[in-house]
């Protein structure tokens, strides 16, 4: 499950200076508070903009997860400095990262702290992401990135909508939708109601 976007929303928030955003090194993963940080940030995230979709108590990962997808070089991470922590950084946000073939790539596990939502993060790592994207899929023409948004099917989702928008904006065009439950069976008991992805894809030029 990909899934992409809890970006939209929230007022305006100030720039933040000395932001890295880098695959980070694997030794990130063995530093337990760096990546409980980043769990915290995409969990807090997504319980917001999924609120509704699933039942009370859901999380969306954890920090052993974010560990294992550092380790595997597929998640994106914006952080900042910070001495509080053996990395001696702290994340702001994250989008993963997988490769599916030569030309095209999967983006998914979009989050930014809700504090930072609207300075600019969100933009800069989807940014970071297509821009790996031309360099090693092909370039322009070419390289196509695709993510997928969940959507209930029972009531109209504001957050979603918004995120919808903000995708068809940045030139993405949605080519489908497949029901949750069929390809996520073990999720299903997790979700308040009806529920679907909308798969979206964009070519990058």
């Amino acid at each position: 499950m990909a899934q992409a976007g809890i970006v939209a929303g929230g007022s305006p928030s100030k720039k933040v200076s000395d932001v890295a955003i880098e695959f980070p090194d694997v030794s990130f993963a063995d530093d337990e508070g760096f990546t409980t940080a980043l769990a915290d940030v995409v969990n807090v995230g997504y319980a917001e903009a999924e609120a509704g979709i699933f039942k009370p108590g859901y999380l969306r990962t954890s920090a052993s997860e974010i560990a294992g997808f550092i380790k595997a070089g597929v998640l994106i991470v914006a952080s900042v400095p910070s001495p509080e922590t053996p990395s001696s950084r702290v994340p702001l946000g994250c989008i993963s990262l997988k490769k599916l073939g030569e030309n095209r790539a999967e983006l998914g596990l979009f989050a930014v702290a809700i504090e930072q939502r609207g300075s600019g993060i969100g933009r800069d790592l989807i940014d970071w992401a297509e821009r790996w994207c031309l360099d090693n899929l092909g370039g322009p023409g070419v390289a196509i990135v695709q993510l997928d948004l969940l959507v209930p099917t029972h009531f109209t989702h504001q957050f979603k909508v918004r995120l919808d928008l903000w995708y068809t904006k940045r030139g993405y065009r949605m080519t489908g939708s497949r029901d949750f439950t069929l390809d996520y069976p073990h999720l299903a008991p997790q979700l308040a109601g009806p529920t679907e992805y909308r798969l979206y894809e964009k070519t990058l030029v």
